[in-house]
């Protein structure tokens, strides 16, 4: 009996398959890390990308067929049972994950995902490209890669060793580094230019494998190879940046989720800030945007208090709150679809209206491989990819970082200030250090630092402990 594996149906036979892969993972005891994996967004905050060259392009309103390592492949049902061989299996020994284990995750083959975010299959490779960012190249990992299909990738750069070489000025290793990678994208675009007017019996070993990657898109071959040398771009692996997220977030999704379930929306959105900002607090984006779900001042002031003497982009609950309604309102407004929605929380409802317009199609992976703008750049078109390839990585992170602890979560209540006060004065009824306080109430570190006052109606967050009788006490100090 033969099956046909497609996009279709490989979900389902995954997920069939499911005991028996768990079989194999629970007999070695625990999950492995990945030993190896086949492998932003506009205001992370380490802005990792570099862009090194976006001619445009007539491919640019092309959509490329997508191909995939193993579905449109004909297997009996003896050799679909044998796909657990995924797994390098030695009971003496850690198991090992191996390339096809993207695949698996991205494939939800545990159901840990809403069905709303399955991933198309126009952009499966996409989304898997940036997995592959998030869960095996770290930040001394520079990935050269096609920008109009992200999954190509030409060459990975290991500036690790140029980085710790004995200098007086790290920015010279910096710069030796940059140096480095920018030969490396010269040479793979000059190659590529010469690969364009060769046969192909006469690619080398390197260009043949490139041109196995090409090949899946549509067009003349020196149309294509051509293309490929005007799309040549940098991407910094965000690994060991999604790892402090992972470790960072136990402090505040429970709350988050609590937060966004109370708006009756999916919990898997509240996985956005690993995309945005790692979970990291502090973020500020050269563009001004801040906090973890990093708004910027504009659309901030809409939900939330940013003045002189605070910023509640910087608070992770109240800030969610305001991502929640941000969210919802987009959802609301673009036919209740969450690939639009929270592509117009990077690039707004009207460049996402205009998108559809110009596509004429809601589909938003038909949108994110065809669609171009001069707003509607790589960023816009690979946001809901990064989102979709986070929100797995972090839902099947006991598989890629079976050892890894988040910190625990932050258990608060909420208190009302019926009256005004001075932060000093506040931190000193509510018990606690500065550190502690401002874990719970980052929006208030200015306001602490100057003694400044917080307003009538200023919502507080505090440990249990430190909430009760709270305003009690407050309202026994003199002014």
């Amino acid at each position: 009996m033969k099956l046909k594996i497609t996009m279709s149906n490989l979900s389902t036979s995954l997920k069939q398959m499911s005991p028996l892969i768990m079989s194999f993972f629970m007999g070695a005891g625990f999950f492995a890390a990945f030993q190896k994996v086949n492998s932003l967004p506009s205001t992370q905050t380490v802005d990792q990308q570099i862009v090194v060259q976006t001619e445009p392009s007539e491919e640019l309103s092309e959509l490329g067929k997508i191909t995939s390592p193993f579905w449109e492949t004909s297997l009996n049902q003896d050799e679909l049972f044998k796909f657990a061989d995924f797994l390098t299996i030695d009971q003496e020994t850690t198991p090992q994950l191996t390339e096809a284990t993207p695949d698996l995750i991205l494939s939800d083959f545990q159901n840990r995902v809403d069905s709303k975010f399955a991933i198309p299959d126009l952009i499966f490779n996409q989304t898997k490209f940036w997995f592959r960012i998030y869960t095996e190249f770290d930040s001394t990992k520079k990935v050269i890669h096609d920008s109009l299909h992200p999954h190509i990738i030409y060459d990975v750069v290991d500036i690790s060793e140029v980085l710790t070489l004995p200098t007086k000025a790290q920015w010279l290793n910096v710069k030796k580094a940059e140096n480095l990678v920018s030969k490396r994208v010269s040479e793979i675009r000059l190659k590529l230019k010469k690969m364009a007017k060769k046969n192909v019996a006469d690619f080398d070993e390197e260009e043949l494998s490139w041109w196995q990657e090409l090949q899946g898109i549509k067009g003349p071959a020196k149309k294509v190879i051509t293309t490929a040398s005007l799309s040549l771009r940098v991407q910094t692996g965000q690994k060991n940046f999604f790892e402090n997220g992972l470790t960072l977030s136990g402090r505040y999704l429970d709350g988050m989720e609590k937060i966004f379930e109370s708006h009756k929306l999916p919990v898997e959105l509240t996985r956005l800030p690993f995309v945005e900002s790692s979970f990291v607090i502090g973020a500020t984006s050269k563009v001004g945007a801040a906090g973890i779900w990093q708004f910027m001042p504009g659309i901030g002031r809409k939900f939330l208090n940013i003045n002189d003497s605070f910023d509640e982009r910087r608070n992770p609950w109240k800030s969610s709150e305001a991502a929640a309604k941000l969210l919802k309102e987009n959802h609301q407004i673009l036919k209740r679809n969450w690939g639009l929605a929270l592509t117009a929380y990077n690039h707004g409802p009207g460049g996402v209206r205009k998108a559809m317009e110009v596509t004429k199609s809601n589909d938003i992976a038909k949108i994110v491989r065809s669609y171009r703008s001069r707003n509607f750049d790589f960023a816009s078109a690979n946001f809901y990819t990064c989102f979709l390839a986070a929100l797995h990585a972090q839902m099947y992170k006991d598989m890629i970082w079976p050892d890894h602890i988040s910190e625990p979560a932050l258990e608060y209540e909420t208190v009302k200030v019926k009256r005004s006060a001075k932060v000093k004065e506040i931190l000193k009824i509510s018990g606690l250090s500065d550190e502690e306080f401002l874990s719970y109430n980052p929006e208030l570190d200015r306001a602490l630092r100057k003694d400044l006052k917080v307003t009538t109606g200023h919502k507080l967050f505090l440990p249990e402990a430190s909430a009760e009788n709270f305003l009690e006490k407050l309202a026994t100090i003199n002014l």
